[in-house]
């Protein structure tokens, strides 16, 4: 069993210097809780999570009680730029080993540099399942 065969292929992806607002929606709307962060050849810098921006709502409540403007939060301002990652051809094991000890939700897979993919504990879990009928 290898990481291919479960990841979801081209993932939606957002970009470091989009808003966050943007993000907001695509989470609402497509109900994703991982988007990897890539630059404009698609070379992986970063991944947003739903916990991230969950974080960055709750301070944004603070300080919007005491300071009146625009806000311009920006994805580079919250995403996580350290990002372990997986190749396609690694086997679903070893993921799910970097689940458990990085205590992650998702791991990018990463293809000469690119963006191919992600695998998220869930696809873990199916893997599982489909093995266990």
């Amino acid at each position: 069993m290898i990481v291919q065969d479960y990841m979801t292929k081209d993932p939606v992806t957002v970009r470091a210097d989009d808003p966050l607002s943007r993000v907001g929606e695509v989470f609402d709307v497509e109900r994703f809780r991982h988007l990897p962060v890539v630059d404009a050849s698609r070379n992986l810098v970063g991944i947003l999570s739903d916990r991230d921006l969950r974080n960055i709502q709750c301070a944004m409540e603070i300080l919007e009680t005491s300071v009146q403007g625009e806000q311009h939060v920006l994805v580079k301002d919250v995403m996580t730029a350290t990002v372990r990652s997986v190749s396609a051809g690694d086997s679903l094991k070893s993921a799910a080993e970097l689940f458990l000890s990085l205590r992650v939700g998702a791991l990018p897979v990463v293809e000469d540099g690119k963006l191919a993919g992600i695998l998220s504990y869930t696809d873990v879990l199916r893997a599982f399942i489909s093995l266990a009928k």
